[in-house]
């Protein structure tokens, strides 16, 4: 009988040895996996793109983007819904712009996308402006209406041209009348 039990025991003995080998792989195994979609998460996260967000893809087509880039937000009112996805090239020179929204923001497809200036140091943002009208609510993959709001830059320009068209006629007036002076002392 003792030589029974010794074969028993060191049968009970190899059986779980043999199953904590398996279950360190199966950890091994899960530990890894987990390890993968964490990383797919955190890639697709610095893309700005939110895998747990479901949402709807747009188009607008610019002559210039006004550095917008990939991940620059995307607003309803200010709100922020969603994220610039990609920009690339289309026919000649003009650019196409994709971006995305999230899939509880409705609008029409007469709705406008803008690009605008988001405080004084020059950050770009793209605004969608709903449009008030009953044309159909916007899906997929449509192609809005694109507009660039003036900056902050181009208001000043605009109202420095102004102020050098009055200053130059003052200085020709000035310079007028200094020669006028002039030529009652000679």
């Amino acid at each position: 009988i003792n030589i029974y039990e010794q074969i028993i025991h060191n049968f009970e003995f190899n059986n779980k040895v043999k199953i904590l080998k398996i279950t360190n792989e199966i950890k091994t195994g899960i530990l890894v996996i987990i390890g993968i979609g964490l990383f797919v998460f955190g890639f697709s996260y610095l893309k700005s793109n939110d895998i747990f967000v479901s949402d709807r893809t747009f188009y607008a087509v610019y002559s210039d983007v006004e550095g917008v880039v990939n991940g620059t937000p995307v607003t309803v009112n200010g709100l922020p819904v969603g994220s610039i996805q990609n920009i690339s090239f289309h026919n000649g020179n003009n650019l196409l712009v994709k971006f995305r929204v999230e899939n509880d923001i409705e609008f029409s497809v007469n709705s406008l996308a803008q690009i605008y200036e988001t405080g004084l140091i020059g950050g770009k943002a793209l605004a969608i402006i709903p449009s008030n009208d009953n044309s159909r609510i916007a899906i997929s993959n449509d192609t809005l209406k694109s507009a660039i709001a003036p900056g902050l830059t181009d208001l000043v320009n605009k109202k420095i041209t102004n102020l050098q068209v009055k200053i130059e006629s003052m200085v020709m007036s000035a310079d007028s009348v200094l020669y006028k002076i002039n030529r009652v002392f000679d």
